[in-house]
């Protein structure tokens, strides 16, 4: 395989590990300019919906990518529930809500793994080893599809977050209570929406993951450091600097590995934070 060769399927990957940092980080951007929460339990979500997926595959015999709609909607309905029955007790407890969401997380993990054991898992699906052709380039097509059905869900969040009412509500919570409270707004019942739609997508993003990688109840601690750093160097609480960030991350691993070993091109992605870090402490954006 020659380097021009090679460049392009890294860069292809690149884009699949991206929209993969996006996605996942995005959720907990927008639960963190909403609600002022550092959401430690936010990747045991995605773990959850990577075992949901399985459940639906395997139990029920569903398509993977048509077992998506219902891992979404129950993942929703554990957004319902966790938020009524414990995040909204969570709100104004100051800096203390971090103890509290580690809590969750190692709950959640503990129960997955008392469920379903510590063996890793993955997804199964019909398209195997099925390859794409791009010109004189392949690419697994698997992962060609994650990346397409992330990107395309961000880029909907996005625009629903930009359009429509609810999502300009959420924008001015985010950008100040107390004013949206005085026009009227109910910030408990946007809060509630942020909520959901930030563990729902993070319960997608996992059922993603979980066709092309194995995971295990535990699995999370990674997509949790990945998702900080996303959200860190973006600037906590700036959509706009979530996708950035994913971007900058996802192609940084993906492309020096062209000239590092796989195991140390992730390094030079946090050498990159850390050097942005200090020049901008807030991260690359402000919230908006």
């Amino acid at each position: 395989m020659d380097y021009s060769t090679l460049a392009v399927q890294l860069f292809l990957t690149g884009i699949f590990l991206s929209s993969l940092y996006i996605l996942v980080t995005f959720g907990l951007t927008m639960i963190f300019g909403v609600m002022e929460i550092v959401n430690f339990a936010h990747a045991s979500f995605a773990i959850l919906g990577g075992y949901a997926c399985l459940m639906a595959v395997t139990a029920l015999g569903l398509d993977p990518f048509v077992a998506l709609v219902p891992v979404v909607a129950f993942m929703a309905l554990v957004g319902w529930l966790t938020f009524e029955f414990f995040a909204r007790y969570t709100l104004d407890v100051g800096d203390a809500h971090v103890v509290h969401y580690y809590a969750l997380l190692l709950i959640i993990s503990n129960v997955l793994a008392l469920i379903f054991g510590l063996d890793y898992k993955f997804v199964p699906s019909g398209l195997g080893y099925s390859q794409i052709h791009l010109g004189p380039f392949k690419y697994p097509l698997l992962k060609f599809i994650v990346a397409i059905i992330s990107l395309a869900t961000v880029a909907g969040l996005s625009l629903y977050l930009k359009k429509s009412v609810i999502g300009k509500k959420i924008r001015a919570v985010s950008q100040s209570k107390e004013s949206a409270e005085i026009m009227g707004i109910d910030s408990l019942k946007i809060r509630r929406i942020t909520w959901i739609i930030g563990v729902s997508s993070a319960g997608l993003m996992g059922a993603l993951v979980g066709l092309v990688n194995p995971f295990s109840p535990y699995a999370g601690a990674t997509y949790l450091i990945v998702a900080f750093s996303v959200a860190i160097l973006g600037g906590m609480g700036s959509l706009y600097g979530t996708i950035v960030a994913g971007f900058i991350i996802g192609m940084t691993e993906s492309l020096f590995s062209l000239f590092l070993p796989s195991q140390i091109s992730p390094v030079v992605a946090f050498v990159f934070i850390i050097g942005v870090l200090m020049v901008k402490p807030e991260g690359l954006f402000s919230r908006a």
